[in-house]
Order: structure tokens, then sequence, then C-alpha cells
């Protein structure tokens, strides 16, 4: 097996699913795993880059020096001039590089406004939808259906203060002894961007008198609304 047929082989494919993912960040079609396959055959390319470049360093310093008189060769120079335009325009966050950055979303986008606000019909929609689903999920003690609406990651501050997770959450639902019945009413939703609802409301449990009053942040990620932070607190007496 040729070591050099190898490494220029891996270094194709690699790019291939590379550019592929790129692309699609790039025209604003990316998703987590698309993100995280980028990501990680990112470091993958890098990996057999530097494998090619250990395996070609007498033909690339070829191509570099001129190997007559010593001096640089211009066609390392006019890459070497891209490559520092390139990295100064976008360090330094130049008009034409941001605007470049951003043309694939905006061409996929079209007329629509970019990062304009919901309409309040759909963030109300979206809040009584998840909020339904976190109560139904916990009513049943469905721990599967509710680490999908509160990931394991997400934070809960009690009405006591203390502070759980969503895997703390699931656990806690495990462990019931009696049944616990869970209903929540949006008081008022508003929305941070396209992807981010601040959710207030009341909540009731069967095992106490007393209702609470919520905070839920709610997250779309890849194309599904979950809690990723929650804060419980018993209304203050007026």
């Amino acid at each position: 097996m040729k070591s050099k047929n190898l490494v220029s082989l891996s270094v194709a494919a690699v790019f291939f699913v590379l550019a592929t993912t790129g692309l699609l960040i790039y025209f604003g079609q990316g998703s987590h795993v698309v993100e995280h396959t980028h990501a990680w055959f990112g470091i993958l390319f890098f990996m057999a880059a530097v494998f090619h470049i250990v395996n070609n360093w007498s033909s690339i310093v070829g191509y570099t020096k001129n190997r007559r008189t010593g001096g640089i060769q211009k066609e390392f120079a006019i890459p070497a001039i891209i490559v520092i335009i390139f990295a100064a325009g976008i360090g330094f966050d130049l008009p034409v590089f941001s605007k470049l950055a951003n043309a694939g979303k905006d061409l996929m986008r079209g007329d629509k406004p970019r990062g304009g606000p919901m309409p309040q019909t759909a963030i109300d929609s979206i809040a009584n939808a998840v909020e339904t689903a976190y109560a139904g999920a916990y009513s049943k003690g469905d721990t599967a259906a509710l680490a999908v609406i509160m990931p394991i990651k997400t934070a809960l501050l009690t009405e006591a203060g203390t502070i759980l997770s969503g895997s703390d959450m699931q656990k806690n639902v495990l462990k019931r002894t009696a049944s616990e019945v869970v209903t929540t009413k949006v008081d008022r939703a508003e929305a941070i961007d396209d992807h981010l609802i601040i959710v207030h409301g009341t909540s009731t449990n069967s095992t106490s008198t007393t209702p609470s009053v919520y905070t839920h942040v709610l997250k779309e990620q890849d194309k599904k609304w979950r809690i990723v932070a929650a804060q419980r607190a018993y209304p203050a007496v007026q």
C-alpha cells in the first residue's frame, strides 16, 4: 500500500464531506448533525493535510522556491497574499466580507426580513404546545417524552431554591410512588428571536395546594422546541 496514494485519497474524501457540510451551513441549511459532522471532518481534514504535507514536503519546497535563484516563486506569493487579505478582512469584519459571509443565507431566505419578529400567534402556539407536552409527559411519568422536551442539561431552579437538571427531573419521575398530575397555563410568551422564546405561566401540582409561577426558556434545536432553562416560584401574597 502506497502511503502517498492513501493520504491523497483520504484528503479528497474528507474534503468532499467537509465541502458539502460547509455549503449547507453557508446557505443556512445546517442542523446539529451537519454542524457536528463539519466540525469532526474539519479535524480529520487537518490531520490528513498534515500527513499530506509531510509526505510531499520536498515537492512543496520545490513549488515555493526557485531552484536556480533561491527566490520565492510567484506561484507561492499569490495564494499567500489571498490568504492574508481574507484573514485580515474577516478578522476586522470589513463590510464586504460580512456581506459575503451572509450572502448564502440571504439568498435562501429570499425577501423575508432577516431576524424579523415572529407573529404573536405563532409564539403562543409554540408555547402552549411545549407546555402541554411537558405537563403531559411529567404527569404520565413518560421519561422518554420528558427527555425530548426537557433535555438532561436543562437547568431548573425550584421553589425551594434548589438547582436541578433535566436528568434530575427524569430520576425524580422514576422514583415516584404515587401519581402526580401537573397542569400548566401560559400567561405570557415573547420571542427573543426566531429560535428563542420566554414563557411565563402558572403551574399546579396535585401534590401541592399552592400553585407556582414559572418561567421557561424555549429554544429551537433541530427543528424541535425544547425547555432549556426553567425557574419556579410561589407567587407573592398581595
